[in-house]
């Protein structure tokens, strides 16, 4: 039985340990984790997290979670800037990591925890849960069928609004510290479908903009907002498809839009997060009297879907997503291969986020590699 150790009970640390909760009793092949011990800033606030998630121990210190014996795997939800240390901590103690997306604020940093994961002989992997939809895994099924022909143009979004109004606080998300802004803390997932259903990006030219220059602090006063909420990219990929990359953090309406087109000589294919049960297909093949796009519900025979609920059409959410990433994860753990974006991965990942800062410092197109 896996030992699970979570550092951080933010957002993404609860939908961690619902996760680790739910995976046994979704997927009869994997065996139920055993929550052992759960990290916070603080003892009082590890205790009741504990106590809400299911915990058996509880420290105000991380680096009791990594040095448990009785843990196995860590995972870690912290915010970005803390990834580097924990993350090779953890490495360095010999467990398995299951580490949030992006790996950190700087690629040396992603290279030295790339490095340690290399090292350690453990499973790094980074939550990358979108790929784990089972519509976008069947658009990657339909794709290798070539049902749309040879893709030939790509565009592709990611929008969400928790920044759009210009009078809330400034935040640990501001600060240069955290990284680029939508640039790593949202691009990353539509690069992570890009990689998934198409490969690796070869070259870029990208143009970002704040569109607050400042935001007030809660003491009094304001301060210079450091990072960028928008982010536009062309892009072409290794195998010679052309692309279109937006991100957006203050797009109002946007709640957690992650909108791909992908266009074909024989089709398209429409697929929107926002309504991440379903897909449109566009096929040319069909008769003329009936061309259209057809709207594609999510049911049983898309898999993973079945294990969650036996009719179509009722739907899955966000936190299924992550429940069937834990899977893969253990898939993984017991030496078989998994859908997963380990570490390796990653860093191609972020070598393309700083290639697309790059250009837009530099104001010109940038090869990834």
């Amino acid at each position: 039985m896996v030992g699970v150790g979570l550092i951080g009970t933010g957002f993404m640390g609860k939908c961690h340990a619902i996760a680790w909760s739910a995976v046994g009793a979704v997927f009869p092949d994997a065996t139920k984790p055993r929550l052992v011990h759960l990290g916070e800033i603080n003892e009082d606030l590890a205790r009741r997290k504990a106590g809400e998630f299911g915990f058996a121990k509880a420290s105000g210190n991380w680096r009791a979670v990594v040095n448990d014996p009785e843990v196995d795997i860590v995972s870690l939800t912290t915010p970005n800037q803390f990834h580097p240390e924990m993350a090779i901590a953890v490495l360095e103690a010999g467990k398995h990591l299951w580490c949030e997306k992006p790996m950190a604020p700087s690629f040396a940093e992603a290279e030295a925890m790339a490095a340690a994961a290399k090292k350690s002989g453990k499973v790094a992997a980074l939550g990358y849960n979108y790929i784990q939809s089972p519509a976008i895994r069947h658009i990657g099924a339909l794709l290798d069928e070539k049902i749309i022909g040879e893709v030939n143009h790509l565009r592709i979004e990611m929008d969400e609004d928790f920044m759009a109004d210009p009078e809330a606080l400034f935040f640990w998300k501001h600060e240069a510290s955290s990284g680029y802004g939508a640039l790593d803390d949202f691009a990353v997932h539509p690069l992570s479908l890009v990689t998934t259903l198409f490969g690796r990006v070869a070259s870029v030219i990208c143009d970002m903009a704040k569109p607050y220059a400042d935001r007030k602090l809660a003491a009094g006063g304001r301060r210079a907002v450091e990072t960028y909420d928008i982010a536009s990219v062309l892009m072409h990929l290794e195998n010679g498809v052309a692309g279109t990359l937006q991100v957006n953090r203050s797009a109002w309406g946007r709640k957690g839009r992650i909108a791909i087109q992908i266009f074909g000589s024989k089709g398209s294919i429409l697929f929107d997060q926002e309504r991440m049960n379903e897909f449109q297909l566009y096929l040319t093949s069909d008769r003329p009297t009936e061309q259209g796009y057809r709207t594609i519900l999510v049911a049983p025979q898309h898999r993973p879907y079945d294990l969650f609920v036996p009719a179509p059409g009722h739907s899955l959410g966000f936190n299924d997503l992550k429940i069937i990433e834990c899977h893969e994860l253990l898939v993984r753990l017991a030496g078989k291969p998994a859908r997963l974006i380990e570490f390796a991965e990653g860093l191609e990942i972020e070598r393309t986020v700083h290639a697309m800062a790059r250009s837009y410092e530099e104001k010109r197109w940038v090869d990834v590699r």
